[in-house]
């Protein structure tokens, strides 16, 4: 079994690389499409609400490939930079492109879902297993031509976004495993799933000392570079209830853990440098806390071939305050910060922090299906959901907009056993333009305290997304 577990997560942790993609924050579950919601019995359910895994019949294998699309620009003005430079320290006057004007990606991703659902011949039982990830982020910028051969200023080659990012990827692949029963009396359903989730963070990202965006100092160049590369193994659980109404009103309400209940720490290795100093490696925890989500979903059949579909939710990203790293070596080392980002008396062992105070989100979805005939339907959606990001600690790393989410697709019947899903998801992201932040009277912007002092990221902001769902079940 152990064996067997290692090769999930090993495979998963290689094949899953998901985008930001349509819900809050980093929240990347789109998998099975609109054929995913909290009433339905498809394999999904494992994760969007576990108790409708009891509505399904014989067993059902489900394998789905989200091929995403991700395009975005994020614009810097002058005024976010730190210091123009007019002596020697800050950003060089002749150098004031390397920290502001454009910076984009675009970056082509595939990310799988694999499940199974069965009710092992027994009437009103529904077991499943499945492997996805419904957390996670991956960006790679384009460089900027103008610096390419710079030696006065070579670190500007990566954009202007390198202050936030370059190069980066976080994911949270669970391996979960659910059960669900139904009592046939008053037709209500619950069910239970648990999931090992596996955690890691790779990023590489401009960095100097002071925290902000300074590419040279009084003995030269300063602007260095940061690799932060972490792994970590955590739980989360998940809770649904389903009643069937009637035979055309079902109501599914589910809820699903924070991973780790809460805080989550995972270890590995800082490797920095800055300007012409020596390069320097730590071994480091990496500690952050991400949200539970809590969904209710509708569904409502007027006539035989027309289902009518809503779902909300709410993810508590408020409770993601900060991507910390702290010294391993150190017992006392903790990430105790107040509101700026400064911190407590008590804080030690902090080598840097990264502020979030994130936003709650939600997201209100209405969709349907129609069928031409028993063996073909044809489904279509739209979403809003809000951005978990608040101007004060916006930056192109972990981007979030207000959004609105469309979607159509259909499901074939290819024979008696076979059934191919194939959707579009086209996510429109409203523009983000943040302005920059205060000056104090040095000339400075005004931002976190240390150790979460970061560069200014205001500018505007524009993404632009695109998902097809392809998936086949084979169902027994």
């Amino acid at each position: 079994m152990h064996r067997l577990l290692g090769g999930l997560i090993g495979f998963s942790t290689l094949c899953l690389a998901p985008s930001l993609v349509s819900a809050g924050g980093f929240a990347s579950a789109r998998f099975g499409g609109e054929q995913a919601y909290p009433t339905s019995d498809s394999p999904t359910a494992i994760y969007y609400n576990p108790a409708a895994l009891a509505l399904g019949s014989g067993t059902r294998i489900f394998a789905e490939g989200v091929f995403i699309y991700r395009n975005v620009e994020y614009n810097r003005p002058v005024e976010a930079i730190n210091n123009v430079a007019d002596g020697e320290l800050g950003t060089p006057t002749d150098a004031i492109t390397a920290n502001s004007g454009k910076a984009t990606l675009s970056n082509v991703i595939v990310s799988p879902f694999l499940g199974v659902a069965s009710d092992l011949g027994v009437e009103n039982l529904g077991v499943g297993l499945a492997f996805f990830a419904p957390f996670g982020g991956q960006a790679d910028w384009d460089q900027n031509d103008e610096y390419r051969d710079s030696e006065a200023y070579p670190g500007a080659v990566d954009g202007v976004a390198r202050f936030s990012t370059m190069q980066g990827l976080l994911r949270e692949v669970y391996i979960s495993g659910a059960v669900a029963y139904r009592l046939p009396g008053p037709r209500l359903s619950f069910g239970a799933s648990f999931s090992v989730v596996s955690q890691s963070v790779n990023t590489i990202r401009a960095r100097n000392a002071s925290g902000n965006d300074d590419i040279v100092g009084p003995v030269g160049l300063i602007e260095g570079r940061s690799h932060v590369d972490v792994k970590g193994i955590t739980v989360a659980a998940g809770l649904g209830l389903l009643w069937e109404a009637s035979d055309n009103f079902s109501i599914g309400l589910s809820y699903q853990s924070q991973p780790g209940f809460g805080e989550t720490s995972q270890e590995g290795n800082l490797n920095k440098k800055f300007g012409n100093n020596d390069s320097d490696s730590s071994k480091i925890d990496f500690v952050q806390e991400l949200p539970d989500i809590t969904r209710l979903g509708f569904r409502y059949k007027p006539k035989d071939n027309l289902e009518v579909r809503f779902v909300a939710d709410y993810t508590r990203w408020s409770v993601f305050r900060y991507q910390c790293l702290k010294d391993a070596n150190d017992p006392a080392s903790n990430c105790d910060f107040d509101d700026n980002g400064a911190a407590t008396d008590k804080n030690q062992g902090v080598v840097v922090n990264i502020p979030r105070y994130w936003d709650d989100t939600f997201g209100l979805r209405l969709g349907g299906s129609y069928w031409l005939d028993e063996d073909k339907e044809i489904t279509a959606g739209l979403t809003y959901d809000s951005s978990a990001v608040p101007d004060r600690s916006i930056d192109p790393s972990l981007l979030d907009q207000d959004k609105i989410v469309g979607s159509i697709g259909g499901r074939m019947k290819i024979n008696d056993n076979m059934l191919v899903n194939l959707s579009y998801t086209h996510v429109y992201y409203f523009e983000r333009d943040v302005a920059p932040r205060e000056r104090d009277v040095d000339g400075n912007g005004i931002g976190f305290d240390s150790p979460s002092s970061v560069p200014d990221h205001a500018g505007v902001y524009n993404q632009y997304l695109g998902l097809i769902n392809l998936g086949l079940e084979y169902q027994f």
